[in-house]
């Protein structure tokens, strides 16, 4: 087995320590080498070294690890030069989830004195145009038409504005729309806590399975929380007969602005790793993140809580390789101490 297999290998199987060795003997025999960097990133990014880890990350562009092409346009990307009346196009990048992360960036291309349009797909523009600091949403076939000075790949924001651990923007920055919300507040009425449910996301994303638990661990939590009112935000793939006592949304949740306003009526959302893990940290509400051993490059430092988000988002991380039965106990000890919270108020 090649030495990246067998660290890939490792690192799946959540033995760190192994891997960040084969990490080191790889850095010093095959120091050009994209994936071995690419890999190295997660690493320091694990090590708090955010800087050096999201420079190695751009190693996974020629992997083509990002899904998206370079932006049709002749114009440079972002040099880090002053901002100032300058206009700026970050391409999204990824899935939706990815979307939701880096859109974050364009206030802070708002904040040093420039303009920024988003380039995304069609579906979550409503959504993103109220991000403070975005002055418009495009596609693809609208860069040429549209005057910029530079544009950023989504996924270089991470180092291109130089953040840190302990600088990340992680204020909400996702809002719904009002009268989406009181639609919803409707639709969702009951004086039972409200929490949101979704078990798994998007297939086709390279190591998904990993983030495979059975939809069980999270739809048998109605059994033990009578308090509890479950809403399935579950849609697309993956989807069960659900009991009775879950309230199935999928039918309902027809855009991104349905789900932003269901999520903003909800008093808490459970999900593993998928675009409504985003969403809902993006928002401000209170958010459980259920993580495979091998966490996502966003949830590779810290503990409970991710420096990428304000601390109403929580992670609950897998210990042992294919097994579920620690953090999902975890959860419903953490869900009893939220009821009871709830219940004195």
């Amino acid at each position: 087995m090649h030495l990246i297999d067998q660290q890939l290998n490792l690192m799946i199987r959540g033995r760190f320590d192994e891997a960040w060795k084969i990490c080191e003997q790889l850095y010093e025999e095959m120091p050009n080498e994209p994936r071995a960097l690419f890999n190295r990133g997660w690493f320091l990014i694990n090590q708090g070294k955010f800087q050096e880890g999201f420079q190695c990350l751009e190693y996974g562009r020629p992997l083509k690890v990002y899904g998206n092409e370079k932006l049709p346009t002749t114009k440079l990307i972002w040099d880090q030069s002053d901002l100032t009346g300058k206009t700026v196009i970050i391409n999204l990048e990824g899935g939706y989830g990815d979307n939701m992360i880096y859109a974050r960036f364009a206030t802070e291309i708002w904040n040093r004195g420039g303009k920024c349009i988003l380039c995304c797909d069609e579906t979550v523009h409503s959504l993103f145009s109220r991000i403070p600091g975005v002055h418009s949403c495009i596609k693809k076939n609208q860069v040429k038409s549209t005057y910029h000075d530079f544009w950023i790949p989504g996924f270089s924001c991470s180092w291109l504005f130089g953040h840190t651990v302990d600088t990340m923007p992680n204020q909400p920055y996702i809002f719904a729309k009002h009268e989406s919300v009181d639609l919803w507040k409707n639709m969702l009425n009951t004086k039972k806590l409200k929490v949101g449910i979704r078990w798994s996301g998007n297939p086709k994303f390279e190591h998904q399975q990993f983030r495979v638990f059975s939809p069980k661990n999270l739809i048998n939590l109605h059994k033990d929380f009578k308090d509890i009112q479950f809403y399935s935000l579950q849609k697309d793939n993956d989807l069960i007969e659900l009991p009775d006592e879950i309230s199935d949304l999928q039918h309902l949740l027809i855009s991104w602005e349905d789900t932003a306003a269901c999520i903003e009526n909800l008093d808490l959302v459970i999900t593993s790793c998928t675009s409504i893990a985003h969403l809902a940290s993006a928002m401000g509400k209170p958010t459980w993140v259920i993580l495979p051993i091998l966490p996502y490059h966003i949830w590779a430092h810290g503990d409970k809580h991710s420096p990428w988000y304000e601390e109403t988002t929580t992670v609950f991380r897998q210990q042992t390789f294919g097994k579920w039965d620690e953090p999902f106990l975890e959860i419903r000890n953490e869900l009893e101490k939220f009821c009871s919270t709830y219940n004195e108020t």
